[in-house]
């Protein structure tokens, strides 16, 4: 009982996509180190991964989907979009990587592109719909995953069968979504800076137009999608922010007058906090006035009671 209370726990990051774990981590392998590889110990055998920080004692046996390390630093790149399962704390940190285990390392990432091709060779025998995208062998070479795209489901049991026959090893398709897959690549965005997924986002949120609108963006697929063809993770950003600005400002097609001639809301800029209003009377439609939320609540210019 003394031995377990001592023990702490760790997230760490594992695989292709990325993906984070919680573990057992024993005081006696020293300080958990950010970004330090290291060997563990799980229902599956052994593999690697890279600490990220310790954590308090989880209260339940769960693990967060994704987290994403700059892959110009290290090999961790990519998010998981569709995890179904829950990954449990049942892991024991081993020790950290060695110079003998840099270099077993060093031969599975030299085989994963070669085992990659294999299962497309399979994959197209097989006639099945789906695009490989990448593949992960674990430390001890007891596993592989190869990750897959897909419109739909698909049947793959008899696709299991045969590379579990070629590799002789446990096998798991796993299917991702595109937004995973914008993430195994190294792109720019349209800020023009690296990918949000490739380089730090930690998880997905759900991104809706309503988003877009909020902010007085264009509704133009071309301009508000990413490298994945789903809508920009980045307005999820400062959505909060344009809400919270755009309670303090006046609905579109609310009614005002402007020294008793009467105006329409049109268009409200939460940012900067301005309102403008168009008049309402035929001969003078074109006229538009731009006003700030000051000067619209203000005495100055009253809407209509």
């Amino acid at each position: 009982m003394e031995e377990q209370s001592n023990l702490q726990y760790i997230e760490f990051t594992y695989g292709k996509l990325g993906k984070v774990r919680k573990i057992k981590w024993d005081p006696e392998l020293g300080e958990p180190v950010f970004r330090r590889k290291f060997i563990y110990l799980d229902e599956y055998g052994e593999d690697y991964g890279m600490v990220l920080k310790p954590i308090p004692t989880p209260d339940e046996p769960v693990a967060r989907a994704v987290e994403n390390i700059d892959p110009e630093f290290d090999d961790y790149g990519g998010n998981g979009e569709i995890s179904p399962t829950t990954t449990l704390v049942d892991g024991m940190a081993v020790r950290y990587i060695t110079d003998d285990d840099e270099r077993i390392i060093g031969e599975i990432k030299l085989d994963e592109p070669q085992h990659l091709e294999t299962c497309k060779e399979r994959v197209k025998h097989h006639g099945l719909k789906m695009k490989m995208l990448a593949t992960d062998i674990r430390f001890d070479r007891k596993k592989i995953t190869f990750h897959f795209a897909a419109d739909g489901r698909v049947d793959f049991r008899m696709l299991v069968r045969d590379l579990a026959s070629i590799f002789r090893c446990r096998i798991e398709l796993h299917q991702i979504g595109a937004r995973d897959e914008a993430s195994l690549y190294v792109g720019i965005g349209q800020c023009g800076r690296k990918l949000c997924c490739r380089s730090w986002l930690k998880d997905f949120k759900t991104i809706g137009i309503k988003m877009a609108r909020a902010q007085n963006l264009p509704l133009n697929p071309g301009k508000i999608s990413g490298n994945c063809g789903r809508l920009l993770c980045c307005l999820s950003y400062e959505y909060e922010m344009y809400l919270e600005l755009a309670e303090t400002l006046p609905r579109i097609g609310e009614h005002t007058e402007i020294d008793g001639i009467p105006h329409e809301v049109i268009y409200i800029s939460p940012l900067n906090q301005t309102v403008t209003l168009q008049c309402l009377r035929e001969e003078e439609r074109h006229k538009r006035v731009k006003v700030s939320a000051e000067q619209y609540l203000s005495g100055t210019i009253k809407p209509k009671k």
